[in-house]
This record gives structure tokens, sequence and C-alpha cells, in this order.
């Protein structure tokens, strides 16, 4: 049955939205979008042996691990890439924070910040994020619980978008909140693009997939991966992203991102 007076049918439900997902809206509409797109497909034969020999040891490894030492690696070799604008400042950062997004059920998803990045080896790294990800859960649901009890002191959208703008704008809130490069990867999907990103560009990863791929003029099969990565205008260029993707795909199919651990498989011959 159709309800005239206020344009809606009458099974149909509207609720109205309590002050964290307000606060939670606002901070989306304030964050930095991606001025561009760009993709490159990635061999992951050598990564995937590599994987394969840790698992054989009992050592708890998973291509989230991979992607976020291997990230942190390209920025720590590439420091003209890795960079932080706020306000009117850049920050060139000393060591590479990667910000990991989580499973969540909010409108924003939990995140992981994990410090110097590239200083820490795959086995580190795994062993950080299987430990802190409940607390860094727990941490966000706090944070919408106090939005929830607290939000209402601030009623107007056009008032918190001002606050959370001016925050954002501060280096050190940005690093805080955001780390010095944002990764989200996405196994479920074969392509993910983070539009919403408060750090110069965001790295998204889908899943890794079997596909049959040419190499040598022969179609064989191979495990590949497709890397986004959606950029700032305003901190990076096209080329800028394009350095960062081929620089990631090189390190990703030569293994260095595994430090001294061995792989059990045959090179990788480039698609």
């Amino acid at each position: 049955m159709y309800d005239p007076l206020n344009n809606i049918f009458m099974s149909d439900r509207i609720t109205t939205l309590d002050y964290a997902d307000r606060w939670l809206r606002d901070g989306l509409h304030e964050c930095g979008r991606a001025g561009t797109l760009e993709a490159i497909e990635v061999d992951v034969t050598l990564a995937a042996a590599i994987l394969l020999n840790l698992k054989s040891e009992g050592t708890p490894i998973t291509w989230t691990h991979v992607f976020v030492r291997a990230t942190a690696i390209v920025l720590d070799r590439h420091p003209e890439l890795h960079q932080l604008v706020g306000g009117n400042s850049c920050l060139h950062p000393s060591r590479v924070d990667i910000c990991l997004s989580l499973a969540g059920n909010s409108r924003i998803t939990p995140v992981l910040i994990i410090e110097d990045a590239a200083r820490k080896d795959l086995r580190t790294i795994a062993t950080e994020i299987r430990c802190r990800t409940q607390e860094a859960t727990d941490e966000s649901g706090k944070m919408l619980v106090v939005l929830r009890r607290l939000g209402w002191l601030v009623p107007f959208s056009a008032l918190r978008r001002v606050l959370i703008g001016f925050a954002l704008r501060q280096l050190w809130y940005r690093r805080k909140v955001s780390g010095t490069f944002q990764v989200t990867c996405l196994p479920q999907v074969d392509l993910f693009a983070p539009f919403l990103f408060n750090t110069a560009a965001a790295l998204g990863v889908g899943g890794v997939r079997d596909r049959v791929v040419a190499v040598d003029g022969r179609p064989v099969v191979r495990p590949m991966v497709t890397l986004s990565c959606c950029l700032d205008h305003a901190q990076w260029n096209g080329m800028s992203a394009a350095i960062f993707l081929t620089k990631l795909r090189d390190l990703l199919e030569s293994g260095v991102f595994a430090d001294n651990l061995e792989p059990t498989g045959p090179p990788t011959a480039r698609p």
C-alpha cells in the first residue's frame, strides 16, 4: 500500500542515522578522493611457491602479509613517492607506516597501523597483524560507542565536516589515523579500488586467481593478482602511480619481499 503523504510504500522502513553513523558519513566526505585509478596484473608464481614453503614449515603467512611487506619495501626504496600532505605542509616520512584495512561491520572498517613496516621482516609483520587485529577492532568499536553517546554535542553536519577537515589537515593526526600509506586486500573479488583515503595514494588488492596467460607465445596457467592504485592528484601524478605499481610488481615477481626465505619453485617469466 502506498502512502502519498510520505512518498513511501507502507512496507518500506525508514530509520534515523545515529550520531556515530553521522560522524562516519561526514568523515568519509572529508577524505581524499581518487583523481586517477591505475591497475596492473602481477604473476605471483614465485611468491606462491614461497608461501607454500612457509606453510609447509607451519609458518602462518598469508597474501595480505606479503602485500603489506612488499608495499613498505617499495616506498622505502623510493622516498620520492613517500609523502603526506596536510594543509600547506608536506611530510617526507623517515619510516613507512602502513595502514591496513581490516574486516568490520561499520561504514568505516577498522584499520591497523603497522609502523616502520619496511624494517620488519615477513614473519614479524605476520605476527603483528595476527596479534593486533582484535585490538584494532575493539578500539574501533569503542570509538563508535563514544560517538553514539557524545556525537550529539555537534549536531550539525556542516560543523562536523569543518572539525573533521581541520583535523585531517594536521599531519600528525593524519598519520596517526591513516599511517603514511593505505593498503586494502579483498580476496573475495578480482579487482578492488579504494576511492576514499587519507594518504597520497592507496593500494587495492584483489584475490590471487589461477588464470590463463601467454608465456613465450603459449597459453599457461599462472597464479595472478590485480593490483590497483588510486591516487590524490594533489600529491601524486599518473606517472608516480605507474612507477609505484611497476616497482611493486617487480618486487613481488622476484620474491625479494621474502628477505632470506628460499623459494621452492621456478623463477617467474612475465606474461
